[in-house]
């Protein structure tokens, strides 16, 4: 799993905001909304490669290279290479409870073949090399799903493997700011406000602050990248409450971060 999020990671989620003439999100509405029938069911939605694959989020350059682990050569061999290293690190190769899932970053330079382990990505996309492109640091941090590569000065977009012992599909490794961004404009295209953007999920205990995941899975149906990221960032306690719905009526904290 992750490390939490730094000070900067929060800084950026609270103060970049979204529209103030959207509704915020009525739970006394959520309730009527489906979720997963059982694990096995949402087992199936992960391992079958049915639904219409997503466009690429975030912005990027036309010529920056997608890393796809079925149309690799030594696909195998990368993966078992990075998942290695994942495991070294103690970080990555999230197991979802209750099923054969294991979700596994598959990142490499596809210019140079140069291995990115989960927690190389995730110290990348905390200090990312600076790009004129973007107004100011917050707009980087949500929009630019790219890694660059140190050794041949290429960028690429990471993949995630969904494998149950064989990898069964793959959708685009984001890291936990730019799945909250990705999520808050989907529903912001539903003219709704969900995790930071609303208000009233932000929660206090003491001198510690939190958001509440009051987001449906099944509301993501359509979303398999954002459902997907998001499970990978979720604590393993929480992880059957989103696939089973519950997780607005408890309350679920996003991530189980709490900070001050």
């Amino acid at each position: 799993m992750a490390g939490t999020l730094s000070q900067d990671e929060i800084d950026q989620l609270l103060t970049a905001g979204g529209p103030d003439d959207l509704p915020d999100f009525d739970l006394a509405e959520a309730k009527a909304f489906e979720h997963f029938e059982n694990i096995e069911a949402f087992e199936q939605y992960l391992t079958e490669r049915t639904y219409t694959p997503e466009k690429p989020y975030g912005v990027f350059d036309e010529d920056t290279s997608i890393c796809r682990f079925f149309s690799s050569s030594k696909n195998e061999t990368l993966l078992e290479d990075i998942r290695r290293k994942n495991e070294a690190q103690g970080y990555g190769n999230i197991k979802i409870p209750n099923t054969k899932i294991t979700l596994i970053n598959y990142s490499f330079c596809t210019k140079c073949k140069t291995a990115f382990s989960f927690k190389e990505l995730v110290d990348y996309y905390m200090n990312p090399k600076p790009d004129p492109r973007y107004k100011n640091r917050t707009c980087q941090y949500r929009e630019d799903t790219r890694v660059y590569c140190n050794n041949c000065g290429a960028y690429f977009l990471p993949s995630l493997i969904i494998s149950d012992g064989t990898p069964k599909n793959e959708v685009q490794f984001l890291c936990r700011v730019q799945t909250i961004e990705a999520v808050e404009k989907y529903f912001r295209q539903k003219n709704m406000k969900v995790l930071t953007e609303n208000k009233n999920n932000i929660i206090q205990k003491g001198k510690l602050r939190a958001i509440k995941n009051d987001v449906f899975i099944k509301d993501l149906d359509e979303k398999p990248t954002l459902i997907t990221n998001i499970i990978q960032y979720t604590p393993f306690k929480y992880i059957m409450n989103f696939v089973d719905g519950t997780n607005v009526e408890k309350g679920d904290v996003l991530f189980d971060e709490w900070w001050r």
